[in-house]
């Protein structure tokens, strides 16, 4: 699959519905910053995120201009709206809820990938990781009626099982359009930036003007914008360049690496970070009490650990610039904590913004290259 393809507008739409899943994943961990709250977010994140991939590998192969594959995909969209609804109440009441409509939308996939494949070579792979992939997914539908204190031991279960299917059929060759596979996860990344900017914006609608609140408001404004270069500026582009340039097996091995699995750490980051962002606004006058500092500082060093294992796997070269900035904000967080909101959040923008600047200048000929 070599042409060259945008996504389609009914793919952006299903994309909204996915990024309401994640809004809602974030509503669970808002006023709960501990370990278990943190963990159960974390498996529904994952399951909600290897949903939206399936679908995105397997949009590949379709034509949306054809009838069929949109009314799939606006079906799996409004399955999608119910499973969204049901997450903050997942490890509750609405378990059920929650695991019917993600087994709904796995079913849905399923069907929709095998109907575009049909009669092709790659039906082999599609039989060799989907029978597996819906063991997962059965794993989910059983844990949404169980007792609530071992759902969470069958939905890390259907974790393991969806990361080891991938690994266990990479033998198999899964064509994708690199184009088209780079552009939906940059949309997506977009999108979930947005998140950070409606932290910010909760933060500071309604909020009585000081100095402080300027400085932390700017701060966090400067931090997102940040946020978006480090992907966008070379990270995106080196990132279709090198699917462009690999074939076969290698190709959907570096997808699967690179997308399917180093963009889910990358989507956790930046919503730890929304959350510590909001705290940081509604009082940045004080400083921040431990799990709040290290949401907003350790979810910016998910998100830069994420991108540079991206990096990694996209040159084969280690993105240092990225190392230093990760490890300046790992002392910032330890260091600094005693700083008010303020202070500590024009640090880490500083911190941030002067980083990127350095390996935006030092890397300037090689990104014009890209351009």
């Amino acid at each position: 699959m070599d042409e060259d393809r945008s996504a389609s507008f009914v793919e952006l739409f299903f994309d909204l519905v996915f990024v309401f899943g994640v809004t809602q994943v974030a509503a669970s961990i808002h006023g709960h910053l501990d370990w278990p709250t943190l963990g159960r977010a974390a498996v529904v994140l994952i399951l909600l995120w290897w949903a939206w991939t399936q679908f995105t590998w397997a949009a590949g192969n379709a034509d949306f201009d054809e009838l069929r594959p949109r009314v799939v995909l606006l079906v799996a969209t409004a399955a999608t709206f119910v499973l969204a609804t049901a997450v903050q109440g997942a490890f509750g009441e609405d378990g059920a809820i929650f695991a019917l409509a993600y087994f709904g939308v796995m079913s849905l996939w399923a069907g929709f990938y095998l109907s575009l494949i049909w009669g092709t070579d790659q039906m082999s792979g599609f039989w060799a990781y989907a029978p597996r992939l819906m063991a997962g997914s059965v794993l989910v539908l059983v844990g949404g009626f169980v007792p609530e204190d071992i759902r969470i031991w069958f939905w890390l279960a259907a974790v393991v099982v969806n990361m080891a299917s991938t690994l266990a059929v990479e033998s198999n060759e899964y064509p994708i359009v690199p184009s088209h596979f780079a552009e939906r996860h940059g949309l997506f990344v977009i999108i979930v930036l947005g998140e950070a900017l409606i932290a910010i914006g909760v933060g500071v609608v309604g909020q009585t003007g000081s100095l402080t609140f300027y400085v932390a408001g700017t701060a966090m404004l400067l931090t997102v914008l940040a946020m978006w270069w480090s992907y966008f500026d070379w990270l995106f582009r080196l990132g279709e360049k090198a699917l462009k340039a690999a074939t076969g097996i290698a190709q959907g091995r570096l997808a699967r690496n690179a997308y399917s699995v180093a963009h889910y750490p990358l989507v956790a980051g930046v919503i730890l970070f929304a959350i510590g962002t909001e705290e940081l606004l509604a009082h940045p006058e004080v400083a921040l009490d431990t799990a709040t500092r290290w949401a907003f500082v350790g979810g910016l060093i998910i998100f830069l650990t994420s991108e540079s294992v991206m990096a990694r796997l996209f040159t084969r070269r280690t993105a240092w610039e990225r190392l230093l900035t990760i490890g300046l904000l790992g002392l910032t967080g330890l260091a600094l904590g005693g700083l008010n909101g303020a202070a500590l959040g024009a640090v880490v923008c500083l911190v941030l913004v002067t980083t990127l600047g350095v390996e935006t200048i030092r890397h300037r000929e090689a990104l014009r290259q890209l351009r």
